[in-house]
Parts: structure tokens; sequence; C-alpha cells
């Protein structure tokens, strides 16, 4: 077994093999597939890599237990999740896309994601259609924003958690998301991202998961389920997973332990 690196050397290397892109100034790194990480969430995924190296090394775990569908939680253990009530607000950048077709795509494959997710748990969101050309200075603005991103790359959408900053809350949409040969539902895809926006982390992390199937660290994350080979947040990978994305019996009742039942459960009283 080759001696364990240590956190400096990983994020040396992260630095020089990860897709870097950079949004509004903003230099990130892509991991896993449709994750981005800012250079101080890259040294921490790299402080958590070099752990489980060393934790190997010396014959534990190394966090080898991976975890079912997951939520994440802050530094005091505490679930993160968007508060209560707050409408998820958002616009699609029209100009941001090659073509109208495109941008009415997405508008449509939205429109079915968050539908989705507001009958699976307690979430609402609202498209801001009138900010769609764009959002002014001082103006209204939406909580997060959906727009067309183009790096030459093969990625295909890339998303966001609810504890990160405004300025990083946008959701990337790459031509291979356009591309027919792609195979993925694309009302699929943004169910998958939005997943992420809600705060939860892949599903093929745990050990149930295929070998095959991508790994990552699992620092503050909280176990909200049983593993669901089926899952909305699982990568098609390893002979399991779906193209299509749906959300799963297994995660719905996950979603509603961080966020409760959906409005059309629940019988309200003034």
């Amino acid at each position: 077994m080759p001696s364990p690196r240590s956190a400096g050397e990983i994020f040396d290397e992260l630095k020089q093999t990860k897709h870097k892109i950079v949004i509004d100034g903003i230099e990130c790194y892509i991991v896993e597939g449709d994750l981005r990480l800012d250079a101080g969430q890259l040294l921490a995924y790299a402080f958590e890599l070099a752990e489980r190296e060393q934790a190997r090394a010396g014959g534990g775990s190394g966090g080898e237990q991976r975890q079912p569908l997951v939520g994440i939680v802050d530094d005091e253990g505490r679930m993160v999740r968007w508060k209560k009530g707050l409408l998820l607000t958002y616009n699609v950048l029209r100009s941001s896309f090659a073509s109208d077709a495109d941008y009415q795509t997405v508008v449509q494959a939205m429109r079915v994601a968050t539908a989705d997710w507001e009958a699976t748990c307690g979430v609402n969101f609202k498209h801001l259609s009138e900010l769609d050309g764009g959002v002014t200075p001082g103006g209204p603005a939406p909580l997060f924003q959906v727009k067309a991103f183009d790096d030459g790359s093969g990625f295909i959408a890339v998303a966001f958690f609810p504890d990160e900053p405004p300025a990083r809350r946008t959701v990337l949409i790459f031509p291979s998301f356009f591309s027919p040969t792609l195979g993925f539902d694309r009302a699929g895809v943004l169910r998958h991202e939005l997943g992420h926006v809600l705060g939860f982390r892949h599903e093929h992390i745990r050990s149930e998961a295929p070998a095959l199937c991508p790994d990552e660290p699992l620092g503050n994350t909280i176990n909200l389920s049983d593993y669901d080979p089926r899952s909305v947040m699982h990568y098609f990978c390893g002979g399991v997973g779906t193209r299509e994305l749906q959300i799963t019996d297994v995660d719905r009742d996950a979603a509603r332990k961080l966020y409760g039942p959906p409005d059309k459960d629940v019988h309200y009283f003034d």
C-alpha cells in the first residue's frame, strides 16, 4: 500500500487534475461530476481525503463506510436546509443560452423538476420569469439563477448547496445538457441538481453502491435514508442508477425528514 499523502499534496494534485471554471470572477473546481468547490472548499476536501488515507494506512476504516442519501450538517452537527417558509425563487437567464429553443427547454425542464420536488416535501419554488432578461443592480433578485455556461468541457450541469454565499447560488447548464445523445431525462438532470440545491449529497457514496461508482469525502453529513440504487441523487454507474433520475419513495421519505411533508398533504388553519 502506498504511503498516505499529506493534505497539501492532495490539494496540489486536485488543483492540477480537476477541471477549473471561473464564475463571476470566482475560481472553482468541479469534483464528482457536478459539484463545484472554491479553493477553500477544495482544501477542506483535500484534508478529508488525507484523513481517510491516514486511517487506511493505520488499518482503520478510513471512511470506507459510505452513507445513505445524506444531508449536510454544519460544524455543530445541525442539519443545513433553507429556512421554513422561504420561497425558493429563481430566474433563467435568457441571454446566456445559444438559442431561444435551448432557453425554453430549460424553462420547461425546471418547471417539471421544481413541481416534482414540491410534490415530494415541504418546499416551494417560483420562477421569476420577469427577471429572465437580467437582474437590475439594486432591483429585485431571485434566490438563485439558472444559466448556460460553455467552457468546452463535457459536463452536463453543476449546482450548489444551501450554505453557499449568494454569489455562488447558480445552477450552470453546459452544452452537453442539450445533446441528443445525452441519454438522460433533462428534467431528471435538474431534479438531481435541485436535490443539491436543497442540501442533499450523492447517493452512490455509501458502501452498498458498486465499487465503480465515484467516491467522495463525507465530512459534515447526516444519514437520511436506506441505500436506494434508483435514487434521484444516484449516478448512473456500476450497472445501477437510472437515466430518468426520478424521485423515489425512499428519496421522498428522506426529504421529508429534512423539509417535512408537501403542502398538498397538510391541512393548514389560520
